[in-house]
């Protein structure tokens, strides 16, 4: 009878051992191709299969991961030398080869959206097994952090495959390898017996898409899932009242955010057909900002699960600059300012009007746009936005819809207000793709979708850009900043979200400040 309980038991640790750990998001990978997408749901579930030379740690230093070390020759020249005996999940060995072709992928691919990264990178080549030298077009001292996005795969069982053969079956260097996928539903992974590095504590892996927030809580009571993310600020107290699970939270980067049409005067897809766009005036984006109030949206709205923010840079990156303050919530000098600038009530029923290109006035009409299923309530915000711009005088209205149409639209400018979010550890990036002026060379204002334009923020994120000096590059980038989000109101601050995730109990888990969730990072308490 002792000898049946004992392995009645140990086949029920089995069982368990081998229970798929289940972690649920609120989005899925569009692609398995590392170098394709630059988005954050994406980048976590392929972080599982692939690896990169150097990535932040949770507290925001960048750390080697397939280095041993880089060493800098020159401005434009480094060395990178390469762990040993790192395997791919085919079994064969990492070389200096597949890294350098790696790198180059990344950077000249015509579909690669890691251009913003390595897109300095002329050349990487192997020099030995495991040594490549890297030559830039222009000095990046950040290259070390930039290679955070250059993902390396095995050259040559790409070259075998093909592009639509290697994103059907990826291969990696991961903690986990590919066993099946289901585009943006699910993928079920295993881990990898080789890994070089710490293995992980869950074998069998499956991440799933649950984009409703309610849903994932459920599935998380119910055990279906051992991790949820972005548990919605509405639904704490409910978890852990469950007895079964707890919400963990990280103060995070990613800022919310406000954008206006900075390059239309005439013809903004968000106002009257015909009506003069206020917003290339920096005086009519200060009275939307003085509109705003910030503080009731992450008290109301929030539940204060996230950081009223004074800027778009959070104060753990580079050139987060202590000057800069919100502008004061004041919806009364906010009407004023607008009615100074000719945007007044001429037929006395309250509401602001705008000038029209034949020389009429029309209603002040604001359509502003959203996701809906994107950033913790997003739509709500939205609401609330839309409510504080018609207690000044502008009749404000939401557009929030799905993401899969929110970002194609706004990346085609279909828009004149719209709210969206940033989240990455990288100021220098941030100030290239958002504040830079657009270049037909993509390099500079890849995500510069309101075309905001200042000659002397570009030269200061240049100079920044090429300055090894740590603190002389962090100077020029709060200048830059302060340009930008005082004397321009480039864009306009709400919160930095903070990054939240339900756990089951029996499971030790920290979320990450960048918000990407690997499974990997979990334990078995």
């Amino acid at each position: 009878m002792r000898r049946l309980l004992v392995a009645l038991l140990s086949l029920l640790a089995l069982g368990y051992a081998e229970k798929t750990f289940v972690v649920a998001y609120q989005g899925g990978a569009v692609t398995l191709d590392p170098h394709m997408r630059n988005e954050t749901t994406t980048l976590a579930w392929q972080h599982h299969i692939f690896e990169t030379p150097f990535f932040y740690n949770p507290e925001g230093k960048v750390v080697p991961v397939l280095a041993e070390k880089i060493e800098q020759i020159d401005e434009n020249t480094w060395k990178l030398y390469l762990k040993k005996g790192v395997k791919f999940h085919d079994g064969t060995e990492m070389t200096a080869e597949d890294v350098a072709f790696s790198i180059l992928r990344a950077a000249t691919h015509k579909k690669s959206q890691m251009k913003g990264y390595v897109g300095k990178v002329s050349d990487a080549k192997a020099l030995d097994r495991y040594t490549v030298l890297i030559k830039t077009k222009v000095p990046d001292p950040l290259l070390p952090a930039h290679l955070d996005h250059a993902a390396v795969i095995p050259k040559a069982y790409l070259e075998k495959v093909g592009e639509e053969g290697f994103n059907k079956h990826p291969i990696g260097t991961g903690p986990y390898k590919f066993v099946s996928w289901l585009n943006g539903d699910h993928l079920n992974l295993e881990a990898f017996e080789d890994y070089w590095g710490k293995k992980p504590d869950f074998k069998k892996v499956k991440l799933v898409n649950i984009p409703n927030g309610a849903t994932r809580v459920a599935a998380l009571l119910s055990g279906e899932v051992d991790i949820a993310e972005k548990v919605l600020p509405q639904d704490f107290a409910r978890v852990e009242r469950s007895g079964v699970a707890t919400v963990k939270q990280t103060p995070g980067v990613r800022v919310i955010y406000i954008a206006l049409d900075y390059w239309r005067e005439y013809g903004s897809e968000g106002l009257p057909e015909g009506a003069k766009n206020p917003f290339l005036d920096p005086r009519a984006r200060k009275a939307i900002y003085m509109a705003i109030d910030a503080d009731a949206i992450v008290k109301k709205i929030m539940g204060g699960a996230a950081t009223v923010a004074q800027q778009f840079l959070a104060p753990i990156h580079e050139g987060y600059n202590p000057e800069i303050k919100r502008f004061p919530y004041d919806p009364k000098a906010a009407r004023k300012l607008l009615e100074d600038l000719g945007y007044g009530d001429t037929d006395g029923d309250g509401w602001l009007e705008l000038p029209t290109k034949d020389g009429g006035r029309v209603p002040f009409k604001l359509r502003i746009d959203a996701p809906n299923d994107r950033y913790l309530n997003d739509a709500q915000i939205a609401q609330a936005l839309a409510n504080m711009l018609r207690k000044i005088g502008i009749q404000a209205e939401v557009n929030a819809v799905p993401k899969k149409v929110f970002f194609p639209n706004m990346t085609k400018g279909h828009f004149t207000m719209y709210m969206a979010g940033w989240g990455s550890m990288d100021s220098i990036n941030t100030a290239l793709s958002l504040f830079h002026s657009k270049d037909e060379s993509g390099l500079y204002g890849r995500f510069n979708r309101m075309r905001y334009k200042n000659p002397e923020v570009d030269r200061l994120i240049e100079e920044a850009a090429k300055t090894f000096d740590k603190a002389k590059r962090e100077e020029l980038l709060r200048k830059a900043m302060y340009i930008a989000m005082v004397e321009d109101v480039a864009y306009i601050p709400l919160h930095y979200e903070n990054v939240i995730a339900g756990v089951r109990k029996g499971v030790r888990f920290t979320p990450r400040p960048d918000e990407y969730l690997h499974a990997f990072e979990a334990e078995k308490e």
